[in-house]
């Protein structure tokens, strides 16, 4: 039996692809993507799937990036499959987000992969990680001090995210493109050992089987399967300590420390905060003591221990809020660290993430404010409207930072709001431009910058 065989084996056991299933296949063009393509194009018509290729050029390796674009699209072509690309610079994100350029890629990656789902109505995203990425995964998680859970290595199934080739090796993948001569990308950047993930596949794992243990990979994939095991026998009802967003401190010391640990690693894990040891301990250390508590737990958000509740607190004062402002078609308003401008734009013109074709019009109203309780929208490809704390959820957008981005509402005469752009993030599909008309009003979104 064949390594794509194999694979294919294992979906039907696992159940990760149903028949009728639209899935976004995340593509960069190198090996592993290709190889789950070949996979889904085997199965394609026995399961009647819709698939759809997402691409992202982050802008970092110049022509070589291009290349890479460019052979998806090709792709697209051959296979007729639709193409989505997105261009967006990792630095950029990086720098304007103080983040690591791994996180800054992840953030854009997982964000543009749910606005492909709903273009194409779609129901799972398959990424193409490997068996070689589950051990690097767990080695950089265990330098870095993650928990138990955190050592289960990448997981197959995760809410509508599948990893199809999760169980094969790289040299697998490869030595059968070669075989078959099927067409793959080479990252260079991956051969670059300036990033710790990079630095643990190219220098540590190689050391370690050359030294040590020639089947090192194997053994930490075993190790990873039997901590999954342990985990699961450890599953816990998290609801029996946990309501309406409050720990209940009673039951939760009726635990051993272990599982008291593992409800407050949840706990962090559900409000979107980072989850560590030292602020596990931190938190550990108050439970039996009097009175009222907190730990600050990040610049913007405290916990408090209040007698027998434990619950998360906001930082930030009321005032400091970003006060509601009015944008009249055509004009411009400044909210928070935002810039917003409404143009009458008669030429041809694409808008991107930052900018929004309307089929809005002249002397329109718009209001833009912060986000409100029960806040939801109509996005292009679906037929009921989303909550936007799920969208914000789902593109991975910071708790901290919701409450500054700009929602754009529209008033209709009879007084009805309608949310017609989560600015940067989510457009609504009933102020999408018509060809009928004669003039195009572009909702524009710009970061302020000191000095200009």
């Amino acid at each position: 039996m064949s390594i794509i065989d194999k694979v294919i084996e294992r979906i039907k056991e696992s159940k990760m692809i149903e028949k009728n299933d639209r899935i976004v296949v995340g593509c960069s063009g190198g090996p592993d993507s290709i190889f789950l393509l070949e996979v889904l194009l085997k199965i394609r018509k026995e399961y009647n799937l819709t698939l759809a290729l997402a691409h992202i050029n982050h802008l970092y390796r110049g022509d070589e990036a291009l290349r890479d674009e460019n052979f998806v699209k090709s792709l697209g072509e051959k296979y007729n499959i639709p193409v989505f690309v997105r261009q967006k610079s990792m630095e950029a994100l990086s720098i304007e987000k103080k983040i690591t350029l791994e996180e800054a890629g992840r953030e854009i990656r997982y964000s543009f992969f749910d606005e492909v789902l709903s273009e194409i109505n779609g129901n799972k995203v398959a990424l193409a990680h490997n068996l070689d990425d589950q051990v690097e995964t767990f080695l950089f998680r265990l330098i870095r001090g993650a928990s138990f859970e955190g050592l289960e290595g990448i997981i197959d199934i995760r809410d509508k995210i599948i990893r199809p080739i999760n169980e094969v090796y790289k040299s697998e993948i490869v030595e059968y493109l070669d075989t078959n001569m099927i067409e793959y990308k080479i990252d260079s950047t991956n051969l670059e050992n300036n990033y710790t993930r990079n630095s643990i596949r190219l220098d540590l794992i190689p050391f370690i089987e050359n030294k040590y243990n020639p089947k090192f990979k194997e053994k930490i994939f075993n190790f990873i399967k039997e901590i999954r095991e342990v985990n699961e026998l450890l599953e816990i009802d998290y609801n029996k300590y946990i309501k309406e967003n409050q720990i209940d401190v009673k039951e939760l010391l009726k635990e051993k420390k272990y599982i008291i640990k593992k409800i407050i690693n949840y706990y962090l894990n559900i409000n979107n905060l980072i989850s560590s040891r030292n602020k596990i301990e931190g938190i550990l250390s108050i439970l039996n003591v009097g009175g009222t508590k907190k730990i600050k737990l990040d610049k913007y958000y405290t916990l408090i221990k209040e007698y027998d509740k434990i619950y998360i607190d906001l930082n930030k004062k009321e005032e400091n809020k970003v006060k509601e402002t009015v944008l009249k078609i055509p004009g411009k308003v400044e909210y928070g660290d935002y810039i917003l401008e409404a143009v009458i734009q008669n030429e041809d013109f694409k808008g991107g993430e930052e900018e929004f074709v309307t089929n809005l019009k002249k002397d329109d109203v718009l209001i833009i404010r912060s986000r409100k309780s029960g806040d939801t929208i109509l996005l292009k490809g679906m037929e009921n409207y989303k909550k936007v704390k799920d969208i914000f959820v789902n593109s991975k957008i910071p708790k901290e930072e919701r409450e500054n981005i700009p929602i754009v509402v529209h008033k209709d005469k009879n007084g009805l709001e309608e949310i017609v752009w989560i600015a940067g993030i989510r457009k609504s599909k009933k102020y999408f431009f018509t060809l009928q008309q004669k003039e195009k009003i572009v909702l524009k979104l710009r970061r302020k910058y000191s000095g200009g």
